[in-house]
């Protein structure tokens, strides 16, 4: 989908949340979200608005303009919403708060029409399963992309790091029954895991192949560590972390954790490992 499509969407979809709102003004047994634009559901629209936030935020910085404050300030239509209706004291009537939405986006859309740009959104593509249990590892995976999309490339680097930590972490108590006394450091925690999961390099069993891709993965965490440790937010940095960098590492994190993840359950399902109980 193009830029301006996903604004000319965020638009209509911010317009018709306000008037759902208002609705429920009148009558309070009302939920706006209900009365709302049923063409979309409330994840499509708060995704398509985050997505419009992308833009906005990228030709504001290029035409070195003021970032509109809903659109700084609310990262979902309902925090759009409750911050056009009530923190910019706008609430005259909802068609004045809706051609001031239509005022911001069309200015936008304008420079994207004018110019025949379009602002490409890079997504963090890899499919993480859902069956993590330590909640902080969803997290991280949330913050890997949050501090990417709000262009935070070394916070994105710590949470890929933390990310990999965390999995690490969780596969061990999975099989040791317990959390480890001591932390190690990145590389040496991926090593008991690998250990565990009888994928030690060394292993004459493995074919070559295998272990020349478990070789890399191995440099993955290596550098994965070295980078976080030198440009993540937790630290002074050397240089300055660019966006692909950024990208790079944060996939190749989750490379990383959806391998230890799938090897985990195939060798649970062979009855090659016993969990912990």
């Amino acid at each position: 989908m193009k830029a301006i499509e996903i604004l000319e969407l965020s638009k209509l979809n911010l317009c018709c949340s306000l008037e759902g709102s208002f609705c429920n003004q009148r009558n309070s047994t009302l939920n706006y979200e209900e009365v709302d634009d049923p063409f979309f559901s409330i994840m499509e629209k708060d995704t398509m608005y985050q997505e419009s936030r992308i833009i906005i935020k990228e030709l504001a910085k290029k035409h070195n303009i003021k970032l509109p404050e809903f659109i700084k300030g609310s990262r979902a239509i309902s925090e759009a919403v409750d911050y056009l209706t009530s923190d910019m004291g706008m609430n005259e009537n909802q068609f004045t708060l809706q051609s001031y939405v239509r005022t911001v986006f069309n200015r936008f859309i304008d420079y994207l029409e004018d110019e025949q740009i379009d602002v490409q959104i890079v997504h963090v593509n890899s499919r993480i399963p859902d069956r993590l249990t330590f909640s902080h590892i969803k997290e991280d995976l949330v913050k890997c992309e949050k501090r990417f999309n709000e262009e935070d490339y070394s916070g994105a680097i710590t949470s890929a790091r933390s990310l990999v930590e965390g999995v690490c972490n969780e596969k061990l108590v999975n099989l040791n029954g317990e959390q480890l006394k001591d932390q190690p450091d990145l590389p040496a925690l991926f090593k008991q895991v690998r250990m565990h999961l009888n994928l030690d390099t060394k292993n004459p069993k493995l074919e070559q192949p295998l272990k020349q891709v478990l070789n890399g993965l191995v440099n993955i965490v290596n550098g994965i560590a070295q980078i976080r440790n030198e440009n993540g937010d937790a630290h002074h940095r050397r240089y300055e972390v660019n966006k692909h960098h950024a990208l790079v590492v944060i996939n190749s994190a989750k490379t990383v954790v959806t391998f230890l993840f799938n090897t985990y359950e195939y060798q649970l399902d062979k009855g090659i490992l016993i969990k912990a109980k």
